[in-house]
């Protein structure tokens, strides 16, 4: 009988693990690093092979993280050009599948999303669409 207690006693000693000064980070699964402006500054791809180059400023989208917004402002005046969203606010969300991150705004599809560094992409060429690429 000694000898089953001294081997519980040695399993209980051994197989318990003092974490309580351990520090567990846990990834905010709802940030992808989008919080802030970027400026829309080129627009290539579709069906026609658009290539659109924006000056910095002129199209400026600000991702709130926290609740889930874009507010864009966009200031191109030439209605000739892809540049997406016009000024005003968006929900958004982001749908990851297979490791391929897609940009919903207000429930409707806008395309695969990349992130660089200060580079954004957000591509739907995938569907004969356009590659927009922003920078902060």
């Amino acid at each position: 009988m000694k000898y089953l207690t001294y081997i519980l006693i040695f399993i209980t000693l051994f197989s318990c693990k003092n974490d309580d000064d351990a520090t567990v980070n846990i990834p905010d699964v709802n940030t992808f690093g989008l919080e802030g402006k970027w400026n829309l500054v080129a627009v290539t791809g579709g069906f026609l092979g658009v290539d659109h180059i924006f000056e910095s400023g002129t199209i400026v989208w600000d991702f709130d993280e926290t609740s889930k917004i874009i507010t864009v402002v966009n200031n191109n005046s030439d209605t000739n050009l892809e540049d997406s969203l016009p000024t005003g606010t968006y929900n958004y969300s982001i749908q990851t599948l297979d490791d391929v991150q897609e940009l919903i705004i207000n429930d409707i599809s806008i395309g695969n999303l990349s992130l660089n560094n200060n580079t954004l992409i957000i591509d739907e060429q995938f569907r004969d669409g356009f590659l927009f690429t922003f920078q902060r």
